[in-house]
């Protein structure tokens, strides 16, 4: 199935450019090409319901026509819309550039997270983290949270989103984490930066103890740093290697085809 889709997705690419030098032969005499074009990013973390422009680079610089045209292995998690990705449902797909000239090509591989949390009905315990958020200097806030999501974690596993509350003019969050076991669960937060497809780790860890950590008086401070490790999800996609921070060569819809 994913071979048969991949010559398909080939096939279209090749009609593509055959239309584009066919229909605009005469527009595009002396246009300077291109010798390579890279998707400057290769994991590619989203919300669900979030967009996103993934970043692309031309070498040489001076092309002067670099219309990319773009495509998603599976449309029902993540598709675009014109030149921006739209995450739709939980899970991992591809994503396909080719370049309107001479069909230089990349990929990129897409990861959308959950955006709501209800938690199951036999997961009976509940704990709850009462915090002030300061992101890289900038406290978080009613007015600015929507900017950020800020999610509660057992491994891969969300248990949990921080809610932004305001009570006497001071802000705060309540982080509400849930598990099925009364204690013992390791529980981290990652602060995921809305339209730009990035999250990162707070260096906070919780063992889950069905308590309140903070007060409206006192509470848990919560900060991001210019030290803070940025969040990559494992990836899930047959053929694509990512060593968190070294991408191998990304699968690419134009090999192995035969």
């Amino acid at each position: 199935m994913k071979k048969t889709l991949r010559h398909l997705l080939y096939a279209i690419a090749v009609l593509l450019g055959a239309a584009l030098a066919t229909a605009c032969g005469d527009y595009f005499e002396g246009v300077t090409t291109a010798g390579e074009m890279q998707l400057t990013r290769k994991v590619i973390p989203l919300i669900e319901g979030d967009r996103y422009s993934i970043p692309v680079t031309f070498s040489p610089v001076e092309l002067s026509n670099n219309t990319v045209y773009w495509l998603t292995e599976d449309n029902t998690v993540a598709r675009f819309v014109n030149d921006t990705l739209v995450a739709l449902s939980e899970g991992q797909t591809l994503a396909y550039a080719w370049s309107s000239i001479d069909l230089l090509r990349d990929t990129a591989i897409v990861v959308v997270l959950p955006g709501m949390y209800e938690a199951p009905a036999d997961y009976p315990y509940d704990m709850v983290i009462y915090a002030s958020v300061m992101i890289h200097g900038t406290p978080l806030t009613a007015d600015n949270a929507d900017q950020y999501a800020i999610g509660a974690y057992v491994g891969e596993e969300l248990r949990g989103l921080g809610q932004m509350q305001r009570h006497h003019d001071v802000d705060y969050m309540v982080i509400r984490v849930w598990s099925p076991f009364e204690r013992g669960e390791r529980v981290t937060l990652r602060c995921y930066y809305r339209g730009q497809a990035r999250a990162e780790l707070f260096p906070d860890v919780f063992t889950f103890d069905g308590e309140r950590h903070g007060t409206l008086s006192q509470l848990y401070p919560l900060v991001l740093d210019d030290d803070a490790e940025e969040y990559m999800p494992e990836i899930d996609v047959p053929g694509f290697d990512y060593n968190h921070g070294e991408p191998a060569d990304t699968v690419d819809v134009f090999t192995d085809l035969d």
